[in-house]
């Protein structure tokens, strides 16, 4: 054995990265209709749509927003009604899930199609000629659809309780491709309502969104346009629902020699006031509003910029106590509270801050790390993307190239206690391209468990464990101590505590190696998450953040971490080598663990489909163990047996055929689109899995990554890292350095003293 020592993880693991040939497989699709009882009932509908446009049931445009819904079970990206549209001139602007009907709680895939009236009736004049009779996709297509209609009124309003009378909201509208101002203006003209007294804001070749204030009689018309997709309600407010203020005390002493940390940390919240001791040398704030501050704003924002610099370095310190200087500095930008002013633009404080953000993160890529500890009040909704959320998630993808995608840990929100689904993660926590940070506190016997006020997840498609995961966030019996304005410490809780310290942990790995930027960090923060069992729960996510993060980036003599990162074009497949040399003939068990984290682009129109690209992964335990398959029937030889590789030519003679890749664990079958989904994560952007398995079955092991793009991604890159540990107990000598030993361009990462990011200010 070695001397289990602490050695740097390991970097490069994509130099030994090689490209695969990966065949598809699967068989003859069943569907749910007949083509020719399919043709007939969508030319009905079809009928019955054009009697709703003649007869102006809804107010409609010269385009038109029709759904074409799928039967369940068919919501891979092969059964897009792709056909039908190109057929037709047609256009596919997005898609959601639909329910099958009030009784039934299942859902399906629907798709939004923009059309006109001719091209409607070209599309009806195809199945009822029957001109694509003999074209295979075209009627595999119609098979698979329940029905083409328009969106319900119903279908467009999400979220209202039946007590809600009048409020802010957020209205969705289709992009089509006539001018999207006369859309607009149209939508205001329905529902008498100008449009001076709302914020609009359009994105190219997506979503229009509105911000503004409705009431249940303008929500009802609202309901008859057409090109509405969704209305909303919105709490346009960051108060905050958990609030412990059981003690405030003097702050203790600064250190005698001031240095600040080169490593930045942008914070959006209520700012920090001048003269507020433990803050004052670290942070640089901006006031991004004119509306004067509060008491409580200012507060807020010295609690959030207090947890990133000193985590919770603050308990126990009393006023004749010195702190360290912190690892890491902050931006404050001061973006509430938003003025109410004769200007409806400033009188939506949500929407305000959005564009502050969106203007800060493209306009400092000094900054890679940015915590929101705030945001619209409200559960999740999963048919409807916020705003929010995809303006964090498309700042975090879109950047020039060469550049380091930045990161936002959001705060998980407060409502754990509320009952289903009203407890779920609020925007912006949702993100797929974030890390969202819920609160654990400790019992008496300091056991970590969740904090009642959590939100819990799940999260939504491409996302679906979420919060990410669990860091201090205190609770009434157990407060995080945090800076106060002015020069005092105060007790309080909330999931906005927990999600600056995680920002904080990132920058410190960030000022550890300059080879771990922030999306590696996160990999790192969830790969190495206290999961106690619990991982991937609803609550917990992929469980409770390491206290100290600097153990992160060691490992020990047979306990090694090894680093991963590149870009793979869609539809491609690379193989990642597993490195564990001599493995197959140790005695006793290895526990391999991984995970992926990848950056996407994501999709506004169709939440379900929310992320346009993803890596699937297969875990391959001995390159020289493959499956022979004839028909259905298949068998399983290891060719560095003799008595296997006889038996092997004896199958090839009677027509079994070798598979290109080896056994996979656990054995992916054909398995449907939505059991991908669910069990194995398919189009999320965080995997995380281990396997347990005896030494002596592992050979040359590797994992496979396969990456797919939807529609017009297909060929796009996928920027991933990942990484990957192995633990072998009782591996002889150390594996560590037989690691770096067989594999030259393997090297530590190199682990400096922060003091080099430091300058002296005083």
């Amino acid at each position: 054995m070695g001397n289990n020592g602490k050695h740097p993880i390991i970097a490069n693991g994509q130099y030994y990265i090689e490209p695969l040939t990966k065949r598809n497989g699967g068989g003859s699709p069943t569907f749910p209709h007949e083509y020719g009882e399919a043709k007939v009932r969508l030319c009905s509908d079809i009928s019955r749509i054009q009697d709703s446009i003649r007869d102006s049931e809804e107010v409609f445009l010269d385009e038109k927003i029709v759904c074409i819904r799928l039967e369940p079970k068919y919501e891979a990206k092969s059964y897009t009604p792709s056909s039908l549209v190109a057929e037709s001139g047609m256009k596919l602007v997005g898609g959601r899930k639909y329910s099958l009907d009030s009784k039934d709680s299942s859902k399906a895939k629907m798709y939004f199609v923009r059309t006109k009236d001719s091209e409607l009736a070209e599309l009806k004049s195809k199945f009822e000629t029957g001109k694509k009779d003999h074209v295979k996709k075209w009627k595999d297509q119609v098979c698979t659809i329940k029905s083409i209609d328009l969106l319900r009124p119903e279908e467009k309003a999400m979220g209202f309780s039946d007590s809600w009378e009048e409020g802010t909201v957020e209205v969705v509208i289709h992009p089509l491709g006539e001018d999207y101002g006369k859309v607009v203006d149209g939508f205001f003209d329905v529902v008498k309502i100008k449009k001076s007294d709302a914020v609009v804001r359009t994105y190219d070749d997506g979503l229009t969104f509105v911000c503004m204030h409705m009431d249940r009689e303008s929500m009802a018309l609202a309901q008859k346009y057409n090109p509405l997709r969704s209305i909303k309600p919105m709490r346009d407010d960051w108060e905050e629902q958990i609030r412990v203020s059981s003690m405030v005390a003097p702050a203790p002493k600064l250190p005698d020699t001031i240095m600040k940390s080169s490593i930045k940390v942008g914070v959006f919240d209520g700012g920090v006031q001048s003269g507020t001791k433990l803050l004052d040398p670290y942070v640089d704030n901006y006031d991004m509003v004119k509306a004067e501050p509060t008491e409580a704003s200012l507060d807020h924002g010295a609690n959030v910029c207090g947890a990133v610099l000193y985590g919770m370095g603050l308990v126990g310190k009393m006023e004749t106590d010195i702190v360290d200087n912190p690892v890491v500095s902050v931006e404050s930008f001061r973006v509430f509270p938003a003025a109410k002013t004769d200007n409806p633009e400033a009188d939506y404080q949500m929407y305000t801050t959005i564009d502050i953000i969106e203007k800060v993160v493209t306009e400092r890529p000094d900054i890679k790390v940015y915590n929101l500890s705030f945001g619209p009040r409200g559960a999740i909704i999963d048919d409807e993307i916020n705003r929010f959320t995809y303006v964090c998630d498309r700042l975090t993808y879109a950047i020039d190239e060469g550049e380091i995608n930045p990161l936002f840990c959001i705060a998980a929100g407060n409502d754990g206690t509320l009952d289903s689904p009203f407890n779920r993660v609020q925007s912006p926590a949702d993100m797929v391209n974030g890390l969202a940070v819920g609160a654990y506190t400790l019992s008496p016997l300091n056991d970590k468990y969740r904090a009642p006020y959590s939100c819990v997840g799940p999260g939504r498609e491409g996302a679906k464990i979420k919060p990410d995961i669990l860091e201090f966030g205190g609770y009434t019996d157990r407060p995080f101590i945090t800076t106060k304005s002015g020069n005092q410490v105060m007790g309080t809780a909330g999931t906005s505590l927990a999600a600056p310290v995680v920002a904080g942990k990132i920058g410190r790995l960030m000022a550890a190696s300059d080879q771990i930027v922030p999306h590696l960090g996160r990999a790192l923060l969830i790969h190495s998450a206290e999961s106690e069992g619990l991982e991937g729960t609803v609550e917990n996510g992929f469980g409770f953040c390491l206290d100290g993060v600097e153990d992160i980036l060691n490992c020990s003599d047979n306990k090694v971490t090894i680093l991963y990162e590149g870009e793979i074009t869609s539809s491609a497949t690379v193989k990642l080598p597993i490195f564990a040399p001599g493995i197959s003939e140790i005695h006793g068990n290895a526990d391999i663990k991984w995970t992926i984290c990848t950056v996407v682009n994501p999709n506004i129109n169709d939440p379900d489909a929310y992320t346009n690209n993803c890596i699937e992964d297969t875990f391959y335990p001995n390159d020289m163990r493959f499956p022979f398959r004839k028909g259905t029937t298949e068998k399983k030889l290891n060719l560095l047996k003799d008595a296997d590789i006889v038996v092997a030519r004896e199958l090839i003679k009677e027509g079994y055929i070798k598979s290109e890749l080896p056994v996979s664990k656990p054995a992916k079958k054909h398995f449907a689109e939505a059991d991908l989904r669910n069990s194995d994560f398919k189009w999320d952007t965080i995997i995380r899995k281990d396997v347990r398995m005896r030494c002596s079955s592992l050979l040359n092991p590797f994992i496979s990554l396969h990456a797919i793009g939807r529609d017009e991604y297909e060929h796009e890159k996928i920027k991933y890292f990942v990484v990957i540990t192995i633990d072998i107990p009782n591996f002889k000598g150390s594996l560590y350095d037989q690691i770096l030993q067989t594999y030259d361009n393997l090297l530590p990462i190199q682990i400096q003293n922060v003091n080099r990011i430091m300058t002296k200010i005083n």
